[in-house]
């Protein structure tokens, strides 16, 4: 078989080359390539010498230099959470749902990924939890700020599994800010989507999503109380879907544990709320961060949230 035709089951190298032309016009940096099926750890991992694993692929990328991972089609298990280098994106080579993403990352352990550097991409991959051991599927900022992260057209499953939250980036010692959350889906978590720590997430923008909250007492984004003005302001929670389970239980959107002065200003518009049975937006006071945010109702067919005036 023609080599360049192997990988991403047929595409052809230029549509390959396309594909993967470096985010936002970087100049530097390679491409790294990783073949489920017939690559090798010992292979250079070119397009036509693919490596076989997430980790290798790692170990070769170069930090701060633009570098992409291309990954072809394929379940990837994990015995130990992968740890990216500084500005490196993860990218499926090839994308036909943004549903049902061709590449899976899964694996019975505690944290899938652990995201403890600046400007990371995921692009196009699903996070799948596996067994019951499993408690983020992302993890972020254990070890040192993180900003920059972002994660485009990906799916967070929980499987069901006991307590696993999509993103988790709740320390309260380094710092999250400029995260970027667009056209992803959260589902099958019994834990929350995301959850953001005392430090905040300044200058984030979480985008056009969908939160499946598909457990009783299910959260989709939960801020904690920040401990001052600066760390937290400047996000965005802009038109986004929530839909709860059953509309009996506890449900929660959109929970900030804090008041509006030590949250730090953002502003959640424009997202739309139905069988949350909880709460759509709950927060300590009304807050001047909503604008124009709506909750299902049969009666009249939808209601603006409070404050709403």
């Amino acid at each position: 078989m023609n080599p360049n035709t192997r990988f991403y089951g047929g595409v052809d190298r230029r549509t390959v080359d396309a594909v993967v032309s470096r985010p936002y016009g970087a100049t530097s940096g390679r491409a790294w390539f990783v073949d489920a099926t017939n690559g090798s750890d010992g292979n250079a991992g070119t397009f036509e010498a693919p490596v076989l694993t997430l980790a290798q692929a790692i170990t070769l990328s170069a930090a701060s230099q633009g570098d992409i991972i291309v990954i072809g089609p394929g379940t990837f298990t994990i015995t130990a959470a992968l740890v990216p280098k500084a500005g490196v994106a993860f990218v499926a080579g090839v994308k036909l749902s943004v549903r049902k993403p061709t590449v899976i990352i899964t694996g019975n352990i505690a944290d899938l990924v652990q995201v403890d550097v600046n400007n990371n991409l995921f692009d196009g991959i699903e996070f799948k939890a596996s067994g019951n051991t499993a408690d983020n599927l992302v993890d972020v900022a254990d070890t040192a700020a993180v900003a920059g992260l972002a994660f485009h057209d990906c799916v967070f499953n929980g499987d069901d599994k006991t307590t696993v939250v999509g993103i988790n980036a709740a320390d309260a010692t380094f710092a999250l800010s400029e995260m970027e959350v667009r056209g992803c889906q959260f589902r099958d978590l019994t834990g929350t989507c995301i959850v953001v720590g005392v430090l905040g997430m300044a200058y984030s923008w979480i985008e056009d999503n969908q939160f499946a909250l598909d457990v009783n007492a299910g959260v989709g984004i939960s801020l904690a109380d920040t401990g001052a003005f600066a760390t937290g302001k400047g996000y965005v929670i802009r038109r986004n879907v929530f839909t709860g389970f059953d509309a009996t239980a506890d449900e929660v959107g959109i929970t900030i544990a804090g008041t509006e002065n030590t949250t730090g200003a953002g502003i959640i518009c424009d997202n739309r709320f139905a069988y949350i049975a909880a709460a759509a937006i709950t927060i300590d006071k009304l807050s001047l961060s909503e604008v124009q945010n709506h909750y299902g109702d049969a009666a009249t067919g939808g209601t603006l949230v409070d404050p709403g005036t």
